[in-house]
């Protein structure tokens, strides 16, 4: 919300909460016999229900009555007034003026003001620079702000300064050390940090993403990299077939896919041929920003809206050749090799999910009967 809208919505308040206070101030003041009279008998009613409930005898309730006559002839002789006295609008103008300016500068101080300057800049800046600046003026303080970490962690690690990344992670895991996500990038950094080695710190800390979060394919593509590298290469296969499982149109799908064959390769296993190779390119005069991402998926012709197989590029990446094995699939139960008739989708996704939107770019081939030689399929991206 902008300063202007929150004065906006603030003064809206006010002139609720004010507009019966200042038509009460400018009222004609009620009548003092009226109102006293009311006490009055109120204060004989409350009587005579004590002398109906033996609390007082008749003598003593007499005397009462005749005190709180007495009092009501007093109180009209004086004509006290009882409403509001006219003439005090232009105070609570004042005060409202007040109420607001001093709003406005805790909003300004204490408030979403300075985080919507970071957003603004964040939107608009040119480089990180001046963003992790913003950030840190604003970590100091809100110091225990989780998001302004978490975002400091990652700006920083951008411009490859590891050791305020890794200071920048720690502090968000201090203040919420159940966040398995921030924990796997944490994983990843210590990982790069130590020379692409994993540390038995880096196995410390997958080992608690996994625990709370299985499928995370941070925590599983470290969890065989760590068992590449102890020669337990049949361990590292079922971690990054794993990965292809909960993660198939991830951008590393592809790096995962030759880690497999590369653990394949050692245990003198050969690997499994191809049974599609999908190759995949722009049209003549198609213009894509290089980083929109391309979905490419197999589906069960006239099946499950779901996909059996799937792998995700970049613009920038094509054209693009890749593979679909017999195992391949999102399911372990359910792989290509399942499936006897298929068609095959490509899609670039303006929007940068594998859900259709507007302005994408979708081409499909099929279908296809499934066969024991490879079969070679060419998708062309076209308006």
């Amino acid at each position: 919300m902008s300063w202007v809208a929150f004065a906006l919505l603030l003064a809206v308040a006010l002139a609720f909460l004010a507009r019966p206070l200042w038509r009460a101030g400018k009222a004609t003041p009620a009548t003092p016999d009226a109102e006293q009279v009311t006490v009055f008998r109120a204060r004989e009613q409350e009587l005579a229900d004590q002398l109906a409930r033996a609390e007082i005898d008749p003598d003593h309730h007499q005397l009462l009555v005749g005190e709180a006559q007495r009092q009501l002839l007093q109180d009209s002789a004086t004509g006290a007034p009882a409403s509001t006295r006219a003439g005090g609008g232009w105070l609570l103008a004042a005060a409202g003026v007040a109420v607001i300016a001093l709003a406005l500068a805790g909003y300004y101080r204490l408030g979403a003001w300075p985080d919507v300057v970071l957003r603004d800049l964040l939107a608009s800046a040119d480089s990180p620079a001046p963003v992790i600046d913003r950030l840190r003026d604003r970590l100091r303080a809100t110091p225990d702000n989780s998001s302004y970490w978490l975002l400091l962690a990652r700006l920083v690690q951008q411009q490859g300064d590891t050791a305020a990344a890794l200071t920048a992670y720690r502090q968000v895991l201090d203040r919420e050390p159940d966040a398995a996500v921030v924990r796997a990038e944490y994983a990843q950094l210590l990982f790069l940090a130590a020379g692409n080695a994993v540390t038995e710190e880096v196995r410390d800390q997958t080992r608690r993403v996994l625990a709370a979060q299985p499928d995370n394919a941070l925590a599983l593509s470290l969890q065989g990299i760590d068992a590449f590298q102890q020669d337990r290469y049949g361990d590292a296969i079922d971690a990054w077939q794993r990965v292809l499982q909960v993660a198939p149109d991830s951008a590393e799908a592809e790096a995962v896919t030759a880690a497999i064959a590369a653990a394949r390769a050692r245990l003198g296993e050969a690997a499994p041929q191809p049974l599609l190779r999908i190759s995949v390119a722009l049209a003549p005069g198609v213009a894509a920003d290089p980083a929109t991402p391309v979905f490419v998926y197999v589906r069960e012709w006239q099946g499950p809206p779901m996909p059996v197989a799937a792998r995700r590029l970049k613009v920038a990446e094509l054209p693009a050749e890749i593979a679909f094995t017999a195992d391949s699939g999102l399911s372990p139960d359910r792989p290509l090799a399942s499936i006897d008739r298929f068609e095959v989708v490509a899609r670039l996704s303006r929007s940068g999910t594998p859900t259709p939107g507007p302005g994408d770019l979708e081409t499909r081939a099929g279908p296809f009967e499934r066969t024991a030689e490879p079969r070679a399929i060419e998708l062309i991206l076209a308006p």
